[in-house]
């Protein structure tokens, strides 16, 4: 990376980049622990009757983990691909939604 404006990248080109590879991008990115949504259900108390936003769910890696706690999951992912991935991965959850969006 440099410093010169023109060609520095920022967060929004480094999400588009992600967003051409999924795949890899999925691959590549480490996943969450168990423990994560064990400490979110004992510190929020989320359960079935929740609702939970997701913002940039990116391939979905949390979203199962959510769904399986029994509240609606909205999950928004702004990349196509990105978004496609992550329905793919939460086809077998009726609780989740993926919408492409900003």
């Amino acid at each position: 990376m440099t410093d010169d404006p023109k060609t520095r990248l920022n967060r929004h080109d480094l999400g588009r980049v992600f967003n051409e590879v999924p795949e890899l991008y999925d691959r590549v990115r480490p996943g969450y622990p168990d423990k994560l949504f064990t400490d979110l259900v004992t510190v929020t108390g989320i359960d079935e009757r929740s609702s939970v936003l997701e913002v940039g769910c990116g391939t979905g890696q949390a979203t199962p983990s959510l769904a399986a706690l029994g509240c609606s999951v909205t999950a928004i992912e702004p990349g196509e691909e990105l978004a496609a991935l992550a329905r793919q991965r939460i086809a077998t959850h009726g609780n989740v939604e993926v919408e492409t969006s900003t």
